[in-house]
């Protein structure tokens, strides 16, 4: 694992809320080592947590006892005498239900909230991870739909074995010594008898925990399946309006979505299962004490008080009792889910993702290490690249070795037919691919050096297929900026989308769609390119994202673009001639031969 932050003293086990409760804990080699770290780490809270729970079921159990008292103080003691012993009997139930009322609201403070606390950093740091996951990995195995599925299915039901599982466990343990022990007081021998089938219930519900287990693990690999074969139709929709494909999706959404419904319904009977089989046992509790409780009452050996208080513990008993089925269940289904989460975050992030190599600076603090800085300014080549060779497999090559340099300020364009590598070599010089021959710098870098986060902050690419966010047309733009309207209506009209968005009826405000599906391909491409623009990058890559553009509407943006390019170091792919009129060289990658230059 990699998500690791130092230890924190002890005092922060009371300051859980100044950082997200998991963090720095999943180093551990399995979930359980993770959920005691963070239980050791937070045993401030999780002390008081349990202190309120045992507060509230020791007042809950001596409630019973105190009716006892009462009950056989009037049987055996009359007038002023009897009540003015009752009137400690009664402030004491008083106070027994005040303290049931702290205890409750404390294990909700203490414990409760580290449910939603667990739930929220969880999601955090699964995404935090995911960003930093290697390229294959998220194609292969830790799909959209995989990890959609880990951050809502998995997560709700793993973040409460850090809290109200925890509470329901700790108060079947303390009700059920607790009240066992108040029994024991009263009558041992109709207590053992009463209590005689609790042993052989553990097993049978162990059993149906392990086969809920099993098949709650069935549906959540069905739900991912589902999840991602939804993100896939909603991604086809217009290929699926254009060659009427849509009966194919709907046959494969419906049988999906059977699959995981009875895979459901699978884990719901089992579940169910648990009612009638942890009722019984506080049943037959019951009808044993009824048959020898009241003979005993009548034959003067039990009071009616401590008879009353027998049944009062009996009905006590079968609210643990039932929820020990939920309660292992939870625990079954919570590893599970925890299981999965963690076997995403054993996955090795990229090694150069999250913190990079060695060259930790921008083109403004070109510096490594000890050696003074290099001023931007000064670094005329923004891109030298020397025999560089990319293929997919030995024998296939993209093209012939690539050797160029990119001055700042220039505006290079590359062109060529479908399948040369056009957009391959966009991902090259942007950092995304690293598996290349030959030599690419950056600003006098190995542009393998540069740490992700860097590279992302200064170069800045427009694809061909865009990819927008389901929110509103202004996040879309300002991204993770804090952008004025005046700003952000600056860089649509850049992109010439200004008049598209007048026309919407909400503005800067409408809310777009999966994937932008309520927008023209024509309008995604403009607004990504109006995104791009917005983080003022020093390096602007651009994959013919004026494709599906009419010529008129490109005219207008080439012109509007002629003013906010100027300073820009540009490389743009394009198939139009008309899109890289503004280059001074262009790039020819024929599908054959050596390369050609065009001035």
């Amino acid at each position: 694992m990699t998500l690791k932050v130092p230890g924190s003293s002890i005092a922060a086990a009371f300051r859980s809320d100044r950082r997200p409760p998991l963090e720095g804990t999943l180093e551990g080699h399995t979930p359980r080592h993770v959920f005691l770290k963070h239980c050791r780490r937070h045993w401030g809270i999780y002390t008081l947590g349990l202190g309120s729970v045992v507060l509230t079921n020791f007042a809950d159990v001596a409630t019973p006892k105190v009716i006892q008292w009462t009950v056989d103080l009037f049987n055996t003691t009359q007038g002023d005498q009897a009540w003015s012993q009752f009137l400690p009997l009664f402030w004491g139930l008083i106070g027994l239900f005040i303290v049931q009322l702290i205890g409750r609201i404390g294990w909700r403070l203490f414990l409760g909230q580290q449910t939603h606390r667990v739930g929220a950093s969880m999601k955090s740091l699964l995404w935090d991870h995911a960003r930093y996951l290697p390229k294959h990995r998220l194609q292969r195995d830790l799909n959209p739909g995989e990890l959609m599925n880990a951050a809502t299915g998995d997560v709700n039901t793993g973040r409460f074995l850090y809290g109200f599982t925890l509470v329901i466990t700790i108060d079947f343990v303390f009700l059920l010594v607790l009240t066992t022990v108040a029994m024991l007081t009263i009558d041992v021998s109709l207590t053992l008898y009463a209590l005689a089938v609790l042993p052989f219930l553990p097993l049978v519900l162990d059993r149906l925990a392990r086969r809920e287990s099993l098949r709650h693990k069935e549906a959540q690999d069905s739900l991912s399946q589902l999840t991602e074969l939804a993100s896939q139709s909603v991604a086809a929709s217009r290929q699926t309006r254009v060659s009427h494909t849509g009966s194919f999706w709907s046959k494969r959404l419906n049988e999906a979505a059977a699959e995981y419904q009875q895979k459901r319904l699978q884990v719901i009977r089992t579940t169910l299962a648990f009612i009638p089989v942890s009722g019984l046992a506080p049943l037959l509790s019951f009808l044993v004490l009824m048959a020898l409780g009241l003979d005993r009452v009548l034959s003067g050996q039990l009071s009616v008080g401590a008879f009353l208080a027998m049944q009062a513990y009996v009905f006590k008993i079968q609210a643990p009792l039932q929820e020990l089925g939920q309660l292992v269940s939870e625990w079954q289904r919570g590893w599970a889910s925890l299981d999965r989460l963690h076997k995403i975050f054993k996955v090795q992030e990229h090694p150069r993702l999250r913190s990079g190599g060695l060259l930790q600076r921008s083109p403004d603090n070109l510096s490594t290490g000890g050696q003074s800085a290099i001023e931007a300014t000064k670094v005329d080549t923004v891109y030298t690249v020397r025999n560089l060779e990319f293929g997919f497999s030995d024998d296939r090559r993209l093209w012939e070795p690539l050797s160029f340099e990119v001055k700042k300020g220039e505006k290079l364009g590359v062109r060529g037919p479908i399948g040369v590598g056009k957009s391959t070599l966009l991902e090259l010089l942007g950092g995304f691919e690293e598996n290349y021959q030959g030599d690419i710098q950056l600003w006098g870098q190995d542009i393998r050096s540069y740490s992700h986060a860097l590279l992302r902050k200064h170069l800045a690419v427009v694809p061909q297929k865009p990819f927008l966010f389901a929110t509103t047309l202004r996040k879309n733009v300002a991204f993770s900026q804090d952008l004025s309207d005046d700003e952000i209506w600056h860089w649509l009209r850049t992109a010439g989308l200004e008049h598209d968005v007048e026309q919407m009826p909400r503005g800067l405000d409408t809310p777009l769609g999966e994937w932008g599906i309520n927008l023209s391909g024509g309008q995604k491409q403009r607004l990504t390119l109006a995104r791009a623009l917005a983080a003022h990058p020093s390096v602007l890559l651009l994959d013919d994202c004026l494709s599906a553009v009419d010529t008129i509407t490109e005219e207008k943006i080439l012109r509007a673009l002629e003013k906010e390019l100027s300073e820009l170091t540009v490389i743009w792919v394009a198939h139009r001639e008309s899109t890289l009129k503004s280059c001074t060289r262009i790039l020819n990658l024929p599908s054959r031969g050596a390369v050609e230059w065009i001035h």
